[in-house]
């Protein structure tokens, strides 16, 4: 029975079996328990009772020592606590691991209880470099003037001030941090002495209260687990589920805080006591290593500018910004300066500038390397765009490609639209100089989008409409059967074969090719290899005919010897006289001695018909609805 210990419900501490309250705290130790459920709770009943009537027959029937009288004193005397004596004794009695818990218990339960009225408290603002506020928090002021700051507050922050009132603000100048700290540990500037409890190191042989700096919650007793160990603090987990900012006393001296939804866990202070602390850095040096001349104070000086900037001001200190380098962590990072809320503030004034016209200055803001440091495809695509407008396809190409050398995309999404962006600018800058007739800067730029985008498709098939451009169906034939194309691509593709099957039959042909659906067929050929000549393709007349303008460039004499030809015009009947062309050399054919009338037409005195003399020459297949006219020697 003396080996057996009973556990005090209130305070969790062993005591012996005998004792009839706790030695620490003074709890009735053989109180009746609550009910537990099931056959346990029967069977702990009957032990106690059948313990209990064996304790009451042995002191009442055995040990009792004769009746004695009773005086007031004797009654006084004699209560429920035991002697210190008999305390004492029992103590000793104990195991050592069970003593030791037993004098912690009895510390902490005799240590004092520092009360929250006792914390002087005051509000902390930190303000950036344009002086907008960007952080504040509520924290307790020790002796000596010190508070702990969570570091990711102060970052950005050029000037903190500490108000304690309405009217009492005061700067904090300078303080202890290490390059490893979360927390930082920082002094007011004031001549006045202030008074609030003393900040001290931690020992983990304490035991440590938590008081609240919010709730009216009750100083609580609390325990700590050691998680992680910085330079000058050492990060923990509480225990009884504290999740408010407070500060944690070691009796009345402060040994580390909490700090709410801010900053998860407990920080306990390793360094030296309050009364031999010494500041390690100013505020503005803390500024200068962790703030200045970064990304982040760009785009800070960038968002302060007010209306009296333009558009492309804004624009340009924006850009700049990706110049320089973070010196942030992204979660330590403001919203507002992290990049994707400056991205979505460029792309607006981006927008903005090119509406007003500015195109060709919001391109010359930006070069590859900073729209590289954006990272971002929709930013790209919005300034190429703007290349595009202001210059050119050939500019916006070249920039796409610098840029595309010079980016590290992570995400696989952002890797395709940049691909898809470039593949459109190939497509666009070929497609232009088609229609302009520039065949030969399209395959250029051909070359150019095969190089570095060998497997896309639509660039490839723009190649096979640059060889039927050029009239070579060889080419065009040979680059179509180098792919194989999916369904999407199918139509396109149908399209080209039957070109290139067209231009195949047009082999050994003239090929004569005008708008669809007009009558007028124009062409243009070499007379006698040295003048070139405008004619119109006429079935209605009989004769070739050439301007007189024409006849004189050529050297050609007129007199009694030329043939007078009648011709019917629309004004009538004209007296034309009849010449001998030596030849005429029409898309790649020449035809030698062809008979020719010098006539100008009326309103069109430059222009010539060929005629039945010289088309007889060429069986004629004629398609109106395509605008080609073959016409193949006989």
């Amino acid at each position: 029975m003396d080996n057996e210990i009973i556990i005090c419900p209130r305070c969790d501490t062993d005591n012996p079996f005998e004792s009839d309250i706790c030695y620490v705290c003074g709890e009735p130790l053989h109180a009746q328990q609550p009910e537990k459920a099931g056959k346990k709770w029967l069977y702990g009943v009957l032990f106690i009772i059948i313990i209990g009537i064996g304790i009451y027959y042995y002191y009442n029937f055995i040990t009792r020592e004769p009746p004695t009288q009773v005086t007031p004193e004797k009654i006084q005397s004699e209560s429920s606590t035991p002697s210190e004596e008999k305390v004492a004794s029992l103590v000793q009695a104990l195991p050592s691991e069970k003593l030791d818990k037993i004098q912690k218990q009895t510390a902490l339960s005799q240590q004092p209880k520092p009360q929250k009225s006792t914390l002087p408290t005051g509000l902390v603002v930190i303000k950036d470099i344009t002086e907008k506020p960007i952080a504040q928090i509520t924290t307790p002021v020790l002796a000596g003037g010190w508070i702990a700051l969570p570091k990711r507050l102060c970052l950005g922050g050029y000037r903190w001030i500490l108000r304690l009132d309405s009217e009492n603000e005061l700067n904090i100048v300078e303080g202890i941090i290490g390059e490893n700290d979360q927390i930082g540990l920082w002094r007011i500037q004031t001549d006045e002495p202030v008074k609030g409890p003393g900040l001290y190191p931690w020992s983990s042989d304490q035991a440590l209260v938590w008081v609240s700096l919010k709730s009216d919650t009750s100083p609580k007793p609390v325990k700590i687990s050691v998680l992680d160990k910085q330079q000058h603090f050492i990060k923990g987990t509480l225990t009884g589920n504290i999740s408010e900012a407070g500060v944690l006393f070691d009796h009345d001296k402060v040994v580390g805080w909490t700090f709410g939804s801010i900053m998860d866990g407990a920080y306990l202070w390793t360094g030296a006591d309050g009364n031999n602390l010494r500041a390690e850095i100013r505020v503005d040096d803390f500024y200068r290593a962790t703030f200045a001349n970064s990304r982040e104070e760009e785009f800070l000086m960038a968002l302060a500018m007010g209306e009296e900037y333009t558009h492309l001001e804004r624009l340009a200190a924006f850009a700049n910004g990706f110049r320089f380098d973070s010196k942030l962590a992204r979660n330590d990072r403001p919203v507002y300066l992290r990049k994707e809320a400056v991205i979505a503030e460029m792309r607006t004034l981006i927008a903005q500038a090119v509406q007003e016209g500015f195109a060709e200055q919001v391109a010359n803001i930006f070069d590859s390397q900073v729209l590289s440091q954006t990272a971002d495809v929709s930013l790209i695509n919005d300034v190429v765009s703007a290349t595009v407008e202001g210059y050119d396809f050939e500019e916006a190409t070249e920039l796409t490609e610098d840029i595309a050398g010079r980016i590290e995309l992570q995400d696989s999404k952002e890797k395709i639209l940049l691909i898809e962006l470039r593949s459109s600018l190939y497509q666009n800058w070929i497609t232009s100089l088609l229609e302009n007739g520039d065949t030969q800067g399209g395959r250029h730029a051909f070359e150019l989008g095969s190089q570095s985008l060998p497997d896309d498709l639509k660039i490839h098939l723009l190649g096979v409409r640059l060889a039927l451009a050029e009239n070579d169906w060889a080419a065009a034939e040979k680059l179509i059967s180098m792919k194989e194309y999916p369904s999407s691509l199918g139509d396109q593709v149908r399209s080209l074969q039957a070109q290139i099957s067209d231009l195949k039959g047009q082999e050994g042909k003239i090929v004569i090719q005008f708008a669809p659906g007009n009558r007028n067929i124009p062409v243009t050929a070499i007379l006698n290899q040295t003048v070139e000549q405008k004619f119109l393709v006429d079935t209605g007349a009989s004769t070739v005919t050439i301007p007189s303008s024409t006849a004189q460039s050529l050297g050609l004499s007129i007199d009694s010897r030329n043939p007078i030809r009648k011709v019917y015009t629309a004004g009538g009947i004209v007296s034309a006289p009849e010449v001998v062309l030596p030849s005429i050399f029409l898309e790649g054919w020449e035809v030698f001695d062809v008979k020719a009338l010098i006539l100008d037409i009326p309103n069109q005195s430059d222009l010539g018909l060929l005629g039945l003399n010289f088309l007889e020459r060429f069986r004629m297949d004629l398609n109106t609805e395509k605008g080609v006219l073959l016409l193949e020697p006989r």
